[in-house]
């Protein structure tokens, strides 16, 4: 009996404490600190709660058999037992596995393992390390088969990105700019500091969902946006010193006189001509003084770059929000140059209810772009001048008196170019579940963008003094775009070996420009510049431009156990801009993927961890030409009539336009072929990509001259079919994978051919196809040649003493002059022995590397570009060889010291200058290096900071190339306008700080 008792005491104590339950808190933190907003739930029941601000949870109820599930999206999720614990105390980390496979596509996201299409993924972190508002460079060296060729180096410029080649000769090359997937004319509207993620889209299984806009590529940028529970500030903050860097030196004061003598020297006798007989009395005073002008010295500055971002975000289950302010201001090396940019950015989600919810994005943008005016020129301007009087005061005529030619520095002081920028974009979107896997999403996008232009030259400057009494230049420019986007989505859930995404779209898309310019003069003074009274109008434009785009698409993929995949696209495009029966263009794209690795024949394969092979085949389109092209239109021409009283009076009227309308004109299209492997070996060691492409353009979009007999002088016409193939190749190996070290490597290849297929047609006498040049771009096409070529005759190097003048194509040659090659052996040059010159590389590519070693990191990235070409405009001056200029300082040819590569100076004009000035423009680069050191936690925890970096960067530190210039990418002198220097690239050295609150 007592043993009973007792069994029913210690039975009743057991399941008292087995039932018992007990209050549990604690605290989650993850690497950067405490966690606000992970879900704590007890497992199996509805039992949870939310950490805090402050990362700390109290959860009741719970027993020692129940087990606690913490949760955070973008992080690993934790199962932790109960027992005997009362406090619980985590750290989750992140699901970088997750994020990494997740990436952003054509109207939505995909597994980055079931992509079809050719789309690469640019390494953020990587590219902020460029201190720049032009985005277009942080994508240089980063994605194979994406080339970014510098357009303008002065501060507000922008570069040229061409993916895998130009498809059009005329119609323009820009890859479609996609942000947060709305269309932006510009990629450089976006902050840097507020990009996510950048993909970019090549092959047309990928593009072809864009349909007409993709023919060019796309360029996807996600902006950041909130995320659920943890609240965070983020300043990144920077300063960059900018100093010249160039290829090439000058003759200076002394050297430039000596190539003046040169140049005069009497070629049969050898004698020198006295310096009475050369140099000007200015000049002569000059050399007597040793008073001598370096304009690059005089000119150019070391600059400053100022950027600072700030940014917040945070957000719950139903409401994220991220928002950000940035600030960059550049001075530019040339005074009067510089830009300053203010941008905010609000990124909002909120969860109206179960099934609806709603997405805003507000841009806003304020910039002010100050270009150097005056045509200034520090390159090719002579060294023998006063641009300054003997009191410091800057003289007008600084070549003496009797010359009038004006001072640079005059008139740079003297004028003003302002632009200013004003743009605001806003974005909403509803997103709607209509049932579990089917969702309707409006996307609506309204863009404003208005440019205002003032120039103004003072009544002293040299166009000012003309009898303008000052001159004034205002343009306006407004753009307007809107854009209505209807999307389904469908993605039904089928079973565990088929899946199935199905996406529709209609789409309409209105772009409207207006351009108004005034020009004015007989200013009341100078005081107020542009925006002064003047008594007099000059001139007026105002010209007004729309396109329309209504556009229909749909996708559909299809997967077989995650195996074998299947995707197609179609899209019909229809624009305003073409001729009324061929404004629709139907853009279809196919493509299939097997994903090999998880064969059973592969399992055994411990080497390989990821092989996928693809193909894809589709067309895309281009409407890059003008508005009313295909239509006819007038021009201004105002009629004057004498009245019976003598006056005259001006009536509106109009004439035929000089472009023949052309109301056949239609679609250029692009079909593409591609095919690649992804693949990742040795336990992921190695991972990389290999991709070959064929893309054939057909109906090419051209402007050509025509007889004007016709009454008209140009008309733009279908014709021809050009092809870009290439290959590219990525490779990232993970060479040291440890705790407090590691080290990756990576390289990318790219290798881009272009020709022409066809054109017209014609056949010439010998029945070879006929060369058309193309009036607007002023490219000449042939067939089996690229379009971007240069035709001239082939440069042979420098006549010596003994060579065979008298047989060659040029009897009258002397020794030191150009030679050149006399291909049909006929005894003269002329246009039959010019050849063709592809001026595009042989192929580009970019070495990275990045070494981690506890809290120091070490970025450095080299670019390469091999066998381009390019014209050098300043070694084809006539006026450098004849000393009347000055220019590229080289060993010229002299009787006592024959040089084999550049010619002699002489008086007259030398043949063949242009064919010499061909040169090779391949280059190596140092483009980045960066060095910087994550400052530990514990140091400035009790300053609120979550993050706290520092780095050093130097961006363009050398460059190896021979090409003689301010860059390889540029010449000397402005494309523009020959008689101004190119703005110059410069060497950047940047140092800058990233905090985390």
């Amino acid at each position: 009996m007592r043993y009973g008792i007792l069994t029913w005491i210690v039975l009743l104590c057991t399941v008292y404490g087995y039932s018992q339950t007990k209050t549990v808190t604690g605290t989650v933190s993850d690497n950067m600190g405490p966690m606000p907003g992970v879900n704590v739930l007890v497992k199996g029941t509805t039992n949870g709660v939310v950490t805090d601000f402050d990362g700390e949870f109290t959860i009741d109820d719970v027993s020692n058999d129940d087990t606690l599930v913490f949760s955070y999206i973008g992080f690993v999720s934790q199962e932790v037992p109960v027992g005997a614990q009362t406090e619980i105390n985590i750290t989750l980390s992140e699901d970088t596995q997750s994020l990494e496979e997740v990436i952003v596509v054509g109207y939505g996201t995909q597994k980055k393992s079931n992509v079809i299409g050719s789309v690469t993924s640019v390494e953020v972190d990587e590219a902020t390390n460029v201190p720049t508002t032009n985005v277009s460079e942080m994508l240089r060296g980063r994605a194979a088969g994406v080339q970014v060729n510098l357009g303008d180096a002065r501060p507000g410029g922008s570069s040229n990105i061409i993916i895998r080649g130009n498809v059009s000769v005329d119609g323009g090359n820009s890859p479609l700019i996609i942000v947060d997937g709305l269309p932006f004319d510009d990629l450089n509207d976006v902050a840097p500091d507020d990009i996510a993620n950048i993909e970019i889209l090549k092959d047309a299984s990928s593009t072809a969902i864009y349909g007409s806009r993709a023919s060019n590529g796309v360029i996807l940028v996600t902006t950041k946006r909130g995320k659920a529970g943890k609240a965070t500030i983020d300043y990144h903050g920077y300063t960059t010193v900018q100093t010249l860097t160039k290829n090439f030196n000058q003759y200076t004061g002394s050297q430039f006189i000596d190539l003046r003598r040169e140049a005069n020297r009497n070629r049969f006798t050898g004698d020198y001509l006295s310096d009475e007989n050369i140099f000007t009395p200015f000049e002569l005073e000059a050399i007597e003084n040793q008073n001598f002008v370096d304009w690059e010295d005089l000119v150019l500055r070391d600059a400053v770059i100022q950027s600072h971002a700030l940014s917040f975000s945070a957000g719950s289950e139903k409401t994220k929000i991220f928002s950000s302010v940035n600030y960059f201001s550049q001075e530019g090396i040339i005074p009067n140059s510089g830009f300053d940019r203010g941008t905010f950015k609000l990124n909002l989600e909120q969860k109206i209810s179960d099934k609806l919810t709603f997405l805003g994005i507000i841009n806003y943008q304020n910039a002010k772009q100050d270009r150097e005016t005056g045509g200034i020129n520090f390159t090719t301007i002579t060294p023998l001048a006063q641009p300054y009087t003997a009191d410091g005061e800057l003289q007008k005529f600084y070549l003496g008196p009797s010359n009038t030619s004006v001072n640079p520095l005059w008139d740079q002081r003297e004028s003003v170019d302002e632009t200013k920028i004003n743009l605001t974009d806003v974005n909403l979107s509803l997103i709607y579940d209509i049932a579990p896997n089917l969702s309707y999403t409006l996307k609506t996008f309204l863009r404003n963008r208005n440019t205002n232009r003032g120039i103004y030259r003072t009544s002293l400057h040299s166009a000012g003094d003309e009898g303008y009494n000052g001159l004034g230049i205002l343009s306006n420019t407004l753009f307007k775009q809107v854009l209505v986007e209807n999307i389904l989505n469908y993605t039904p859930q089928i079973n565990d070996k088929h899946s199935l995404d199905l996406t529709a779209v209609q789409a309409f898309d209105e772009r409207r420009n207006e351009y108004t310019q005034l020009d004015k003069s007989g200013f009341n003074n100078d005081a107020l510049g542009f925006n002064g009274n003047a008594t007099e109008l000059l001139n007026s434009v105002r010209d007004v431009s729309q396109r329309r785009l209504l556009s229909f698409l749909g996708r559909v993929r299809y997967g077989y156990m995650d195996k074998y995949l299947l995707e197609a696209t179609a899209r019909a495009d229809g624009a305003s801009v073409f001729a009324k029966n061929n404004k629709w263009g139907f853009f279809p794209a196919a493509s299939l993927a097997w994903k090999m690795h998880m064969e059973p024949f592969m399992q055994d394969m411990d080497a390989i961890n990821e092989m996928k092979l693809r193909v894809s085949y589709g067309t895309t389109g281009n409407q890059g030409i003008n508005p009313l092209e295909s239509l006819g239109v007038s021009d201004n021409l105002p009629y004057i009539f004498v009245t019976d009283t003598g006056e005259s009076e001006t009536v509106a009227g109009g004439t035929a336009s000089a472009r023949l309308p052309n109301p056949e004109l239609k679609w250029e299209t692009t079909t593409t072929l591609n095919a690649g492997v992804d693949f990742r070996l040795f336990n992921n060691l190695f991972q990389g990509t290999f991709e070959y492409y064929k893309a054939n353009t057909k109906d090419l979009l051209l402007d050509r001259v025509i007889a004007g007999s016709t009454g008209y002088d140009i008309i733009r016409f279908n014709t021809g079919e050009i092809q870009n193939q290439g290959i590219e190749a990525s490779l990232t190996s993970n060479i040291i994978r440890k705790e407090d070290f590691s080290w990756s490597l990576g390289l990318v290849f790219s290798r881009n051919r272009n020709e022409v297929i066809s054109l017209t047609g014609e056949l010439d006498d010998q029945g070879n196809p006929i060369d058309i040049t193309d009036a607007n771009s002023g490219r000449r096409l042939s067939v089996g040649q690229s379009i971007n070529n240069i035709w001239l005759p082939k440069y042979d190097g420098i006549y010596q003493e003994g060579d065979d003048i008298a047989g060659s194509g040029n009897p009258l040659a002397q020794p030191g002059d150009v030679r050149v090659v006399d291909q049909d052996g006929n005894g003269q040059i002329d246009n039959r022995d010019n050849v063709f010159t592809n001026t595009d590389p042989d192929w580009y590519g970019s070495i990275t590397n990045t070494i981690t070693y506890k809290n120091f990191d070490l970025f450095a990235d080299i670019y390469i570009v091999q066998n381009a070409t390019r014209l050098n405009p300043v070694l084809a001056n006539g006026e450098l060889w004849k000393g009347a200029i000055n220019g590229i300082r080289t060993k010229y040819y002299t009787p006592e010291y024959p040089s084999t590569e550049y010619p002699r100076p002489k008086p007259d004009t030398h043949l063949h200058l242009f064919p010499f000035a061909v040169r090779d423009a391949s280059y190596v680069r140092l483009r980045t290096l960066t060095l910087g050191y994550n400052i530990p936690r514990d140091t400035f925890s009790k300053l609120g900071l979550q993050s706290a970096k520092i780095y050093l960067t130097g961006t363009n530190l050398f460059t190896f190339t021979d090409f003689k210039s301010y860059s390889p990418e540029q010449t000397p002198l402005d494309a523009d306008d020959p008689n101004r220097s190119a703005f110059p690239e410069t060497r950047n050295i940047t140092v800058g700080v990233k905090l985390g609150f």
